[in-house]
């Protein structure tokens, strides 16, 4: 038996672009990528930080639905997708009816995992990811440059800073020049790719 032997999982299709949740909403529905490709991000203030690429198999917008509580992050297709959607009712049902066991068990897993989604740092998986990653370094010391530091240390930090950011952007050139060679599948989705916010 499968997944989609079950009556109460659908499938749909989503066209790229298609946001499937926002952060702050209450969950509807939990997803299983079947095809296609699915980002994730949070929204901080006019910010989007980008978190994971998923696809095929990999579940996502469960613990909303699971525990009621407001999803963590935005949800959106990277490309045309299709998706195995479970409504909050099939697995509000099949909670139900679980073991109590197994019941305090997935509320504990899902109080774990909420845990390291707070502390989440994407794990490069591409040579882009990787050069991804050092922009986003780039940014944190620019965000500590803004604080109140001594000039020394500032002008210090701007030199190299102006420094490390021309060989960021060197590297991501080889990187899109070369992305033919770089055969693994990117896990953070590009901050282009996102969505407006509304």
């Amino acid at each position: 038996m499968t997944l989609l032997d079950e009556a109460s999982i659908q499938l749909a299709n989503f066209p790229k672009g298609k946001v499937l949740f926002r952060q702050g909403d209450r969950g509807g529905a939990a997803y299983i990528v079947e095809s296609g490709a699915v980002g994730i991000f949070r929204e901080t203030g006019d910010r989007k930080i980008p978190l994971a690429t998923l696809r095929k198999g990999e579940l996502f917008g469960e613990m909303a639905v699971i525990d009621n509580s407001p999803r963590m992050a935005t949800a959106f297709t990277l490309e045309e997708s299709t998706l195995m959607v479970i409504s909050i009712e099939a697995l509000t049902d099949k909670m139900r009816k679980a073991d109590p066991f197994i019941k305090a068990l997935v509320t504990m897993l899902m109080s774990n995992l909420r845990n390291v989604h707070d502390s989440y740092t994407p794990k490069s998986r591409s040579l882009l990811d990787s050069v991804t990653s050092l922009q986003k370094q780039s940014e944190f010391v620019a965000r500590f440059m803004q604080s109140s530091i001594a000039p020394e240390l500032k002008n210090e930090l701007q030199a190299k800073l102006q420094e490390f950011d021309a060989v960021v952007k060197e590297l991501r050139r080889i990187a899109m020049t070369h992305r033919a060679q770089d055969r693994r599948e990117d896990a953070i989705p590009s901050e282009s790719d996102l969505p407006a916010l509304p």
